[in-house]
């Protein structure tokens, strides 16, 4: 990963991921590449004076403006956290967030892009819409939104996998792997067992032996008839620092809402999701 894409508004949350870029980009070896996209209403139909049509094509202007007043400010941020030395280059795009999101990353080719999420958990906003969660839907590389109130000491020590043991989250954990040892991050392989029979147990220990030899790497099997708080208090005792998972998922963690759309989780609220996309590693 030699570039990461950073997104922002201008928000408290997007200066909050920021952060999080330039903590990655140091450990990588990487450069950040600052985007900030605006649209501008749509007057195709409209056959404007010529004062209105000035002003109309003097908001590019004023945007490129803001965004140039707003680059010290990041490149202060990024001194004020030890990270002067990552290489940065700033970019204004024109469109719809998503789009010039993702149309910037491939044009760039970028490897990983980081950005903030608000509102809801951001698992939840990721199956519900939100910029964010179509960002992380649709890139062709890794995504990680960064909460507002989620906290950095420099290092991704923890990664959590929750996993229902299936082939495609075998293809998600070899990918990790690599982030991993760039990270110098320990894996934790999460299955939580709903039932009441112990077969969860038996399901993460035959998903698991491939990697059984790998230090850096730990199979947690939590059994708990709520997915939810079977991954909160594993989260808590392993102290993760960095959740990641499939974007195609529609099915093993729909229950971590359908059962608790208005519980308050306070890992969704703090702690970052990395999302792959399964079609990008099946290519890879």
């Amino acid at each position: 990963m030699k570039k990461i894409l950073y997104p922002t508004d201008f928000s408290d949350t997007a200066e909050n991921a920021f952060i999080f870029a330039l903590q990655i980009a140091d450990h990588l070896g990487a450069s950040v590449i600052t985007l900030h996209a605006f649209d501008r209403p749509d007057i195709s139909d409209f056959n404007l004076p010529g004062v209105l049509r000035e002003v109309y094509d003097s908001i590019d202007l004023e945007e490129f403006e803001n965004y140039e007043d707003e680059i010290p400010v990041l490149r202060d941020i990024a001194t004020d956290n030890g990270y002067y030395h990552v290489p940065m280059v700033h970019v204004l795009e024109e469109g719809a967030p998503v789009s010039a999101i993702l149309r910037t990353a491939n044009k760039n080719k970028a490897d990983l892009i980081v950005m903030g999420a608000t509102g809801a958990g951001m698992m939840e906003a990721f199956f519900f819409g939100t910029i964010s969660g179509k960002v992380m839907e649709e890139a062709h590389c890794p995504v990680i939104v960064v909460p507002t109130e989620a906290e950095f000491d420099g290092l991704i020590d923890h990664i959590g996998v929750a996993t229902n043991c299936t082939t495609d989250d075998a293809a998600l954990i070899e990918a990790l792997k690599k982030f991993r040892d760039v990270m110098g991050s320990h894996l934790h392989i999460i299955h939580v067992d709903t039932s009441s029979n112990g077969e969860g147990a038996e399901k993460l220990k035959a998903f698991s032996e491939p990697w059984l030899q790998d230090k850096k790497m730990s199979f947690h099997c939590v059994v708990n008839k709520d997915i939810n708080d079977g991954l909160e208090q594993c989260f808590k005792d392993k102290q993760i620092d960095l959740l990641a998972m499939l974007s195609h998922r529609r099915t093993w963690f729909d229950e971590i809402f359908e059962k608790n759309r208005a519980k308050e989780l306070s890992y969704q609220q703090s702690i970052p999701l990395m999302v792959y996309q399964l079609e990008t590693l099946n290519t890879k």
